[in-house]
């Protein structure tokens, strides 16, 4: 027995007392069966397009995918999608059907999903229709393609990523045939857009089993076809701290962080300049510089995959910091705001507690080094709390002041830069009369 929204259930009564068949369908039927609440509630019917215009035309109706034969129903603000039976035509391209066809028959629609656990519909009255067993691979907590995985690979290879991320993020196992298919059809993912590989990419990212999903894709060879620079990073071993490969490191780290985007891609590519910047002594491997490296690697990667500026600019400042030594000096901390801004450095106390965490080290130490950055965050809490600035917008003369003083262009700039290094140092100094004597003392080198 499977609870409905009230509204869904109306537009299903809707397309039932018109004459009409009408389930919901997919994701929502799968998640209702493990007890877990469904994003959105996906309906299919046998009804048209044109039969559905009429059946709801006392509600507001959006076109979603009309082509493909769905619209949006909205009842008391809640939105709806509602798609006719189809059966899919040639997949020419690997992702997307050249036509699609209306059927009447609700078992050819099932037919052409991508897994059994997404290929089972319910009725209020009817009960749960499962011609695939979908409910049994539930049961049996594993992830099967609807009839042959070759064929299905084929029509839409995002599938191949959509298999994992299944079983990455239920925490499932992979069918052996369907896993046996990813070999012979993997290279085909080279045809799908980016945008649809990053979203994929994204729920493996924010999955509890994160570690297990991005190690499966290395294992099954994806990477080469979604971020081919961490094929470097693949058992380049690394010694003096840590016990692990470098791609290990970097998902036991990943696995130790919440579970924020920004937070899970940095960790999952802090470690990537590694590669490109080995040498070995007699103390262990070292690598300098490689968070610049990595940082720069790491913008092309998120270029490449379309993440969005804000993402981007946030996990590559994130990288190129990460092997900072933050100590719990008071100038130093104030020095770190000044330079990455208050967000930023809370974002960047974690990535430093994950990434030290994912060495070699006991359960203490593990505890001692929580207990150090949560001293520094508690620290940078008493400095907000006592209105000290760290940066420009907190300086207590600003560029208007310095106009008024006679200065012009880059010298404002650089005065206010000046500034604020005086006053990260003292707090005190942070009043207009001091910073204007301060500006006097080294107007010559300020106008320079």
């Amino acid at each position: 027995m499977i609870k409905l929204p009230k509204n869904c259930e109306r537009i299903i009564e809707c397309l039932n007392t018109s004459g009409f068949e009408a389930y919901i369908v997919g994701g929502c039927v799968r998640d209702s069966l493990l007890k877990k609440i469904p994003s959105d509630w996906d309906i299919c019917t046998n009804a048209t397009p044109e039969d559905m215009k009429e059946v709801f035309k006392a509600y507001k109706l959006i076109p979603t995918g009309i082509a493909h034969g769905t619209l949006t129903v909205l009842i008391e603000k809640e939105a709806f999608e509602v798609t006719t039976y189809r059966i899919d035509g040639e997949y020419s391209d690997h992702r997307r059907p050249n036509q699609v066809s209306y059927t009447n028959q609700l078992k050819d629609d099932l037919a052409r999903r991508d897994f059994t656990i997404n290929a089972m519909a319910y009725h209020p009255q009817k009960g749960l229709v499962d011609y695939f067993n979908g409910k049994q691979d539930l049961e049996k907590r594993i992830v099967r393609a609807v009839g042959d995985p070759i064929l299905r690979f084929e029509e839409d290879a995002l599938r191949l990523l959509r298999f994992i991320r299944f079983a990455t993020t239920l925490s499932f196992d992979y069918e052996e045939n369907t896993l046996k298919s990813i070999p012979k059809k993997i290279h085909l993912l080279r045809y799908i857009a980016k945008e649809r590989i990053q979203a994929e990419l994204n729920k493996i990212l924010c999955a509890e089993n994160v570690a297990r999903g991005l190690y499966d894709l290395g294992v099954y060879g994806f990477y080469p076809y979604l971020v081919p620079k961490i094929c470097h990073e693949k058992s380049f071993e690394q010694r003096g701290g840590h016990f692990l490969d470098v791609f290990e490191h970097s998902l036991l780290a990943t696995g130790l962080i919440e579970d924020n985007l920004i937070l899970r891609l940095t960790m999952f590519l802090h470690d990537i300049g590694k590669p490109y910047t080995w040498f070995e002594t007699e103390d262990g491997d070292k690598f300098p510089e490689h968070e610049v490296v990595g940082s720069a690697l790491a913008n092309e990667i998120l270029r490449e995959l379309k993440y969005d500026n804000k993402t981007r600019k946030e996990v590559v400042k994130l990288i190129l910091h990460h092997n900072d030594i933050v100590t719990t000096d008071e100038v130093s901390i104030r020095k770190m705001l000044s330079v990455l801004g208050l967000e930023s450095t809370k974002l960047l106390l974690k990535v430093k507690v994950a990434d030290i965490s994912a060495h070699h080290l006991t359960f203490v130490k593990r505890q001692k080094v929580r207990a150090y950055f949560q001293k520094i965050n508690q620290m940078i809490d008493q400095i907000i709390e006592k209105g000290e600035c760290f940066s420009l917008d907190k300086l207590a003369l600003n560029g208007n002041d310095l106009k008024a003083m006679g200065f012009q262009g880059k010298a404002i700039k650089n005065a206010l830069e000046y500034l604020l290094g005086e006053v990260v140092v003292d707090p005190k100094k942070n009043a207009k009369e001091i910073l204007v004597e301060l500006i006097n003392k080294e107007l010559n080198i300020l106008t320079e």
